[in-house]
């Protein structure tokens, strides 16, 4: 027997469902202006009035996020060149100064001290080597001691000091303005320990001659030192066996002068040793028996 006819599950394609389906795939139409209600309060507050050019469509204020702590931004498409900043170079943490070159007036000066300076060093050097001059002879030709006495608290004596003086120069005369002389007992060390001191005349000499000097020195007198004790004690000694021997130092300043020409003072220092006096008995009188001149050092 035959199965009754099913029913169609699907419903039928009418005109209600063709209205339905064509609703669901068109869109509705926007409204119209006269239909759209006026915007409330709200809503024209929610965005802040914008600048723009009449004509042209104006886009609604977006707020975008601030940009992050030290972000550079520009206002083109690329950074401003590195003139606008100054310098591409970064700067220098510890400038170095330096010193400007001497102008042209100093660098002159420079240059005419050291002209003169050689200049003088090599005239001084053809002067030495044609005048070449030479240091002067000394040589003590008597030496005598009178009125020692070594019993009274001061010690007292008198010394005479004749010597000559050679000038072996050949174009230089010697002029010896200062001639200063000490006596020293042998056994003196310190050069504060002498006995007497006494200034010589002074004394001009020609080349190729001598002169004679001499001068009395005393000790124990007015205004001079006192002698060490110690060398009295020693002197003592000395007497005892019948000579005692001295020492004579001079300092002397010299010039040498010629024609057209004078050299400059120069300092030298004369010594005269082993000066042995003999006493005559216990009398305080003596003298150096030289049978010819005894010459002294010379120190320049």
């Amino acid at each position: 027997m035959p199965s009754p006819p099913e029913e169609e599950t699907h419903p039928k394609n009418d005109s209600g469902s063709d209205q339905t389906s064509e609703r669901d795939t068109n869109p509705p139409p926007p409204p119209s202006p006269q239909s759209q209600p006026p915007p409330t309060q709200t809503q024209q507050q929610s965005y802040p009035p914008v600048m723009g050019f009449p004509g042209y469509p104006q886009a609604p204020y977006q707020n975008y996020p601030n940009p992050p702590y030290n972000h550079n931004q520009y206002a083109y498409a690329q950074a401003p060149p590195a003139s606008y900043y100054g310098s591409s170079y970064p700067p220098q943490q510890n400038p170095v100064y330096q010193t400007p070159p001497p102008s042209g007036f100093f660098r002159g000066i420079l240059t005419g001290l050291v002209f003169i300076a050689v200049f003088l060093c090599i005239s001084t050097t053809i002067t030495w080597l044609v005048l070449r001059p030479q240091i002067p002879v000394f040589s003590v030709t008597n030496f005598s001691v009178s009125n020692f006495n070594l019993t009274e608290p001061v010690f007292s004596a008198q010394f005479t000091a004749n010597l000559t003086v050679e000038n072996p120069n050949t174009k230089l005369t010697s002029y010896f303005n200062r001639i200063q002389g000490f006596i020293y007992n042998q056994n003196a060390v310190a050069e504060e320990d002498f006995l007497a001191m006494e200034y010589f005349q002074p004394v001009y000499v020609e080349t190729k001659k001598s002169a004679l000097i001499g001068e009395t020195l005393t000790a124990g007198g007015e205004g001079q030192r006192k002698v060490p004790s110690w060398v009295g004690e020693e002197m003592k000694k000395e007497r005892d066996t019948g000579t005692v021997s001295f020492n004579l130092w001079m300092a002397v300043s010299v010039t040498f002068k010629t024609d057209g020409w004078s050299a400059r003072e120069r300092g030298i220092k004369v010594f005269c040793g082993k000066l042995k006096v003999a006493f005559e008995g216990g009398s305080g009188n003596g003298a150096v028996l030289l049978p010819k001149p005894l010459p002294c050092l010379v120190y320049v």
